[in-house]
């Protein structure tokens, strides 16, 4: 890493990491103009029921999925000590105070981005990059996140220059959809549970 350099940061609990996930990263660099991104693997989610898959047969499975070189699958959240979102960007933002962050997410997640824990902090700590997701367009362009921070929407024109800007700033783009999804792999059987969930 080097002063300056922009970095999207894809968070998730990855269970399991699939097409779509790539489909999204490949879209934020180039969308939003980003040196790389990293894949914050994270041991769990607060707001899902049931325990994800081991944190390292995540980690293993996202990065024997991803090839592309800018891409980093990392466990950085367990290293940090963090379990929020808010609190990972706090920390990596002091671990890292010369690179240039954006918190990347899909549109599911804007629409339901008010009921993680200190929302707020994370509008106005890094830029946030939102991708266009099946079904969620219209709720994510609609949702309490959306419409509190309306003053600080850029427009898409301007997407490239999010890593720029200073927070609160969120852009919302269309990119070519993907319906693959975690829950839908989970149900179909082709992803072991964890004996917990």
């Amino acid at each position: 890493m080097f002063p300056g350099q922009t970095i999207g940061l894809l968070g998730g609990s990855f269970d399991p990491p699939h097409a779509g996930h790539v489909h999204i990263t490949c879209e934020a660099l180039k969308q939003f103009n980003l040196d790389a991104v990293w894949w914050l693997v994270s041991p769990g989610n607060p707001l899902k029921q049931g325990a994800p898959a081991p944190l390292t047969e995540r980690v293993r499975s996202a990065r024997a999925l991803v090839t592309h070189p800018d891409v980093y699958v990392t466990d950085i959240e367990v290293r940090l000590g963090t379990r929020y979102t808010a609190q990972t960007l706090t920390a990596l933002r002091t671990k890292y105070p010369k690179i240039r962050f954006v918190w990347l997410m899909g549109a599911d997640n804007l629409a339901q981005l008010h009921r993680w824990q200190t929302w707020r902090t994370i509008m106005q700590t890094v830029p946030i990059g939102v991708l266009a997701r099946p079904g969620d367009r219209i709720s994510a362009r609609t949702s309490k996140a959306a419409l509190t921070y309306r003053h600080a929407r850029v427009n898409a024109s301007n997407r490239h220059l999010m890593a720029r800007m200073a927070a609160p700033a969120w852009c919302y783009v269309n990119i070519p959809l993907s319906s693959a999804s975690s829950s839908a792999i989970r149900a179909k059987g082709l992803w072991r549970q964890s004996e917990n969930s």
